[in-house]
């Protein structure tokens, strides 16, 4: 009866950090080195303005329609980051199908293999999330479920 009593304490201690709050605005983001689908090593740093962030599938796939047909280096001179929690999707399927197919895209997508490196970033599902920071810290949080949200939040229209 006693160890079940301890295990129960230590259940009440370590759950906050196993369940950790996502960001909110006014917390500042820590420093990042991320992989692209390229294997090139990518920073979100002090210059990054946006995050586009999506934790599932249908979020990732708003992104990857509001971004088809965009200019060459418009994420890289407008200091906007793409980031892809890709951790939910099976091995195999990331690593001959999902990858493949983002190389053929003209912007870097940061991937976040085992959605360590993503797991407080703020998410709904079935939406792409926008996330405004300065020096990195959050000033705004958007969550957007269409494509032509997305193409107005970054002035693509």
């Amino acid at each position: 009866m006693q160890l079940h009593k301890i295990l129960f304490v230590l259940v009440l201690i370590y759950s906050p950090l196993i369940y950790a709050n996502p960001y909110n605005v006014g917390d500042k983001l820590p420093a990042l080195s991320l992989s692209d689908q390229h294997d090139k090593a990518r920073d979100i740093s002090e210059q990054t303005q946006v995050i586009l962030f999506s934790r599932d599938k249908a979020g990732g796939s708003l992104l990857t329609s509001a971004l088809s047909n965009i200019p060459d280096n418009f994420l890289s001179e407008h200091n906007i980051i793409l980031i892809s929690d890709i951790s939910r999707m099976p091995g195999f399927i990331s690593k001959y199908i999902a990858i493949p197919s983002m190389r053929k895209n003209n912007y870097s997508m940061l991937l976040d293999h085992d959605g360590s490196s993503t797991k407080k970033y703020p998410d709904h599902s079935d939406t792409a999330t926008l996330i405004y920071i300065e020096s990195l810290q959050i000033k705004k949080i958007v969550y957007l479920a269409s494509t032509d949200d997305i193409k107005q939040a970054l002035k693509l229209k």
